[in-house]
């Protein structure tokens, strides 16, 4: 775990001490929101950030990939316009530089503002690498050749995670590319072989396909999105060959390599050797948690999991006045419960007793359709309740996703036995937006009753969201269903 970096480079200048209760280190997601609500709570707060504001999501990750499916999703548009009465002599053509440069003109814009608020809330931002060597000292070796030891009361490890590299042959070769580098082509690949089938794997993968990129999704494992609900999934598909994508799983990759002026990806199929051509492979396996830094501590006892922190639900390491969130404790990888967790490490860190939850966070997918879900899947319902309901929904009976041209999928929900919600999932349009109203029902505890009971306004998405309440309640109004 230990890398050459991780030593003290002796040729800097002696540190200059300064002191602080709280120190972060790392400003992405978690790590800014930690540094605010710290020194909202009367703290004097430092934060520490080697390459930029926003960490990975603000700049190569949330932020830059959903700029350019929004893009992405806008233009293959163009295909069906015709059926809506729009008629458009030839699809417009796209200039990818153009839409690059407006992702970071969006990046730009929120990482400005992060900087803007932590200075605003008296945070001081500190430009350099912190390690740390000894329980309550962050040394900085900044860019300019300085040093400087901050010592802190407490401190937070907010380092995030960094791109999962598999071990195969070929990995470093040319145009084998990861997230980063897929957020920077100055043109669309004519062909794109995508090894991993996760979040962010299908996320290129529609973004691709959907500006022209003859897109293969190689993935060794039965199912993309593996954790999601199965209908879910058989959906986006359905979906994704539809639309020429092809799909390939139960397939490990052994190698890539370089065959007539493509690269080639060989691999193992259900049915033996097979090999995929390409312009670009792109490498999007998931990421792992990021430890640099935190030899010292580790040396000094810090619980470790292979790479990640071990933390306990007021996000606490082991060791005293330590705490960890984000992707460094690798309690799931989303960039809004990094937020949730740094409010909860800070309020903790300045005195509060404050335990995170994990139960009613979202998890959402951002491909067209969008996908998201909170809670339970049917089967993990079906595990902790048998006596469990589920209410179904097609896009199809919505008028407004009909009015919309947005019927593709459907809203399914998990009730328990005494009228709880146990979980949720939607693909179909704004999913990722609706999904809060069942996140919000199962953190105040709310039944099925109270859901049934609120009026949503007509015609609207969210009439589906109590209509599939309905559904498993057997007494859907706008799809037919056998009485009780």
């Amino acid at each position: 775990m230990t890398t050459a970096s991780d030593t003290t480079n002796t040729a800097l200048t002696p540190a200059v001490h300064e002191t602080y209760d709280l120190v972060v280190i790392g400003a992405g997601p978690g790590g800014y929101v930690a540094a605010i609500r710290a020194a909202q709570l009367g703290g004097r707060v430092a934060i520490v950030e080697k390459q930029y504001i926003g960490g990975t999501c603000l700049n190569v990750g949330c932020i830059p990939s959903k700029a350019l499916l929004h893009i992405a999703e806008e233009y293959q548009r163009f295909d069906s316009l015709a059926e809506i009465g729009i008629i458009v002599p030839q699809k417009p053509t796209f200039d990818m530089p153009a839409a690059v440069r407006h992702k970071a003109k969006v990046v730009k814009q929120l990482t400005s503002g992060v900087a803007a608020l932590l200075k605003a809330n008296g945070v001081t931002i500190v430009n350099g690498r912190g390690v740390i060597d000894e329980p309550g000292v962050v040394t900085v070796d900044q860019p300019e050749g300085t040093r400087k030891a901050l010592h802190a009361n407490k401190i937070i490890l907010a380092q995030g995670s960094v791109p999962a590299r598999p071990p195969f042959p070929g990995i470093d070769g040319a145009k084998v590319i990861f997230s980063t580098e897929a957020l920077e082509l100055d043109h669309v690949p004519e062909s794109l072989v995508c090894i991993g089938g996760g979040v962010i794997a299908v996320e290129f993968a529609c973004l691709f396909n959907a500006l022209g990129t003859k897109v293969t999704i190689v993935e060794m494992l039965p199912s993309m999105i593996a954790y999601e609900e199965p209908d879910v999934v058989k959906q986006l598909e359905k979906t994704f060959r539809k639309r020429g994508i092809d799909i390939h799983l139960n397939t490990r990759v052994e190698a890539i390599s370089d065959a007539d002026g493509k690269k080639s990806v060989t691999a193992t199929g259900p049915n033996g050797p097979i090999t995929f051509s390409g312009e670009y492979v792109l490498v999007a396996v998931g990421r792992g948690a990021n430890p640099e830094g935190v030899k010292g501590l580790i040396d000094h006892g810090l619980a470790m999991d292979r790479a990640k922190v071990i933390v306990n639900d007021k996000m606490e390491t082991n060791m005293a006045g330590v705490y960890a969130i984000g992707d460094l404790s690798g309690k799931t990888q989303l960039a809004h419960v990094a937020m949730m967790e740094g409010e909860v490490a800070a309020e903790n860190a300045m005195g509060g007793d404050v335990h995170m939850s994990y139960a009613t966070f979202p998890r959402p997918v951002y491909t067209f359709p969008e996908i998201a879900s909170v809670g339970l899947t049917e089967a993990q319902a079906r595990e902790q309740d048998p006596g469990v309901k589920v209410g179904t929904i097609p896009w199809a009976a919505n008028g407004k996703a009909l009015a919309s041209d947005a019927t593709e999928g459907f809203t399914k929900v998990l009730v328990g036995s005494y009228g709880e919600i146990l979980g949720a999932s939607i693909i179909g349009p704004d999913a990722t937006n609706l999904i809060t109203e069942f996140s919000l029902a199962m953190q105040g505890e709310l039944t099925v009753s109270e859901i049934i009971e609120t009026t949503h306004p007509h015609p609207t998405l969210s009439e589906a969201l109590r209509e599939a309440v309905l559904s498993a309640e057997k007494r859907a109004i706008h799809i037919y269903q056998r009485a009780k």
